[in-house]
């Protein structure tokens, strides 16, 4: 890739953050945000500092995964008819969709990193796997239900491989840096 390419998918990258930041509702983050704070508060304060971070950690997914709706159904515009591709790797002919690809993959890797802290059984990475791509068939569903945004295959598996990344950056953390 030339360094204008590069560029250019950089700046592409950088608006959909923030197009992804601006459709969610200002008050829906300041009061999942009191929500988090106060929840680490009373969990740590009621079940003490290491279960009371587990716990916190499960109200941080639930919250991310509450947002990860907020900006890909509720907030998000009706269209007039439905807009889906079922068909796997339709997008890889579209170099145009090339951020888009990329983004479904990172906004995925928060989930993966907090299911990676708080999974430690044996056959975990499977359970994070299953979990990422329930939440992200569960949001495909829900934009062809309701006619909002564009429900595809391509986006599940993206998401999926997501979840992926994140829950193996966490184990190979750990297992670079081990816990006390």
């Amino acid at each position: 890739m030339q360094a204008k390419e590069r560029e250019d998918v950089r700046e592409e990258l950088e608006q959909y953050f923030i197009l992804l930041y601006q459709c969610v509702p200002q008050e829906v983050y300041e009061g999942l945000l009191s929500v988090f704070c106060l929840g680490i508060v009373l969990f740590v304060a009621f079940k003490g500092l290491k279960v009371g971070f587990r716990w916190s950690s499960i109200l941080l997914l639930i919250e991310y995964i509450f947002l990860l709706f907020c900006s890909t159904v509720i907030f998000r515009s009706t269209n007039e008819v439905r807009r889906y591709d079922f068909h796997l790797f339709w997008s890889y002919n579209r170099p145009d969709l090339l951020v888009e690809n990329i983004m479904n993959v990172i906004v995925f890797i928060p989930v993966g990193m907090i299911l990676g802290s708080l999974l430690r059984v044996k056959g975990s990475w499977l359970v994070a796997l299953l979990i990422g791509c329930s939440i992200s068939i569960t949001i495909e569903a829900l934009q062809f239900w309701f006619m909002r945004g564009f429900s595809e295959v391509d986006d599940v598996m993206h998401n999926t491989v997501g979840c992926f990344v994140g829950y193996m950056l966490v184990k190979i953390s750990r297992f670079i840096v081990p816990e006390y």
